[in-house]
């Protein structure tokens, strides 16, 4: 009888000690989660815009203020929720826009035009 009541002791010790556990667990998780909403900037599309346009005039790319999502090329547009702050977005920008200078190499980087456009939560670099 006495080893039948320490192993029902212990299993609730158990129990209990891994439901506390868990509970501190998914506290720590919320927490975690609402620190990282908290870090995350408002990615400052109109500076991006900017960046991006001076690139690809840079790299002999023709600016085209006309080009839209509906009259124009893109490739997958970039989700702009994946990256933490200004800096990587402006980098995965001007990714897609080497990966657009890769694509049409046959082509002298003046015959192609471009634009940049932040819609909801993608970046467009599109291209005629």
């Amino acid at each position: 009888m006495m080893k039948r009541f320490a192993i029902i002791m212990l299993t609730l010790i158990v129990i209990n000690s891994s439901v506390a556990l868990n509970s501190v667990e998914a506290k720590a998780t919320r927490t975690t989660k609402i620190i990282q909403s908290v870090k995350r900037k408002k990615i400052n599309r109109t500076l991006v815009r900017k960046r991006l346009i001076l690139y690809g005039k840079r790299k002999g790319i023709k600016f085209d203020p006309k080009l839209t999502v509906k009259n124009s090329s893109w490739f997958p547009p970039t989700n702009i929720k994946h990256y933490k702050n200004i800096r990587e977005l402006i980098s995965a920008g001007k990714g897609d826009i080497r990966y657009l200078l890769e694509s049409f190499s046959d082509c002298e980087p003046s015959d192609i035009t471009f634009n940049v456009k932040l819609s909801g939560r993608y970046l467009y670099i599109l291209y005629a």
